[in-house]
């Protein structure tokens, strides 16, 4: 299998839904936002992206399936593509540009394949398995810091948990007292790329769903960076690094979840 043509196609449609960002930021009125539950929201941008994505990938590869955020899919299956058409709604409806479209494709249920765009900044991150990292054609390489004390770690908790939000706010005060920063961009693909590329040491975020991370877990480990995906069956986490402080971001997760 040649992952090449399958890392162009990611790109190609990770630049579509891109453009359909791009669009519209800024743009969005009160009355063109729907809420899908409580503090879930989603916009005639997120429908718009996934369909022109779709459609692309559908188009070029039809025997292939189609997983996304709004519209869903059968995740069983050889090849399945994960879409998430617009990672980061709640910053791009409040006009805070971390955001991006993160495109996937797995086989066999390994992710091998991932793309992720951010539009305001035109940075466009692609992994493929075995043939490295790249952001805007430069290959990129995880932090070689190896010191918890020296390490900003990003987070992600969810606005609406299934677990007693108490775990998180544990998590969180043990990992803030021992590293030298902590940041909440806002969007699990973005974060992914930036621990890719060095900008973070590790990342934690919960309650997740494979269109959330696949693309940007490919990226990170081909960048030289680990991660743990751990799935309760009513969640998923994701528990990832430069590889340096692995062990220690998994010691304090694990300490609370056995508590839930």
């Amino acid at each position: 299998m040649k992952l090449e043509r399958f890392v162009e196609t990611a790109k190609a449609a990770a630049l579509i839904g891109g453009q359909v960002l791009k669009e519209n930021f800024l743009k969005i009125t009160q009355d063109r936002i729907e809420e899908k539950g409580d503090k879930d929201f989603v916009s005639y941008v997120d429908r718009e992206s996934e369909l022109r994505i779709r459609e692309f990938i559908e188009t070029t590869y039809p025997d292939h399936r189609v997983v996304g955020e709004e519209e869903g899919g059968e995740e069983e299956g050889e090849f399945v593509w994960f879409i998430d058409p617009l990672d980061g709604t709640k910053n791009y409806i409040a006009g805070f540009p971390i955001f991006g479209v993160s495109v996937s494709l797995s086989y066999m249920g390994d992710p091998v394949v991932g793309a992720v765009y951010l539009p305001y900044f035109d940075h466009l991150y692609w992994a493929g398995k075995g043939l490295g990292a790249y952001k805007n054609g430069r290959r990129i390489k995880v932090s070689q810091t190896s010191e918890v004390r020296f390490s900003v770690v990003a987070y992600g908790f969810p606005s609406r948990a299934r677990r007693d939000l108490e775990v998180y706010w544990r998590i969180f005060r043990e990992v803030f007292d021992k590293v030298a920063a902590m940041r909440r961009p806002g969007a699990a693909a973005v974060d992914l790329c930036f621990v890719a590329e060095g900008v973070f040491e590790g990342l934690l975020e919960f309650e997740l769903h494979p269109w959330d991370i696949n693309a940007g877990a490919v990226i990170l480990k081909e960048a030289g960076g680990s991660y743990r995906v751990v799935d309760e069956g009513c969640c998923r986490d994701i528990i990832a690094s430069n590889g340096k402080i692995q062990g220690f971001l998994e010691g304090v997760v694990g300490r609370y979840l056995k508590e839930v």
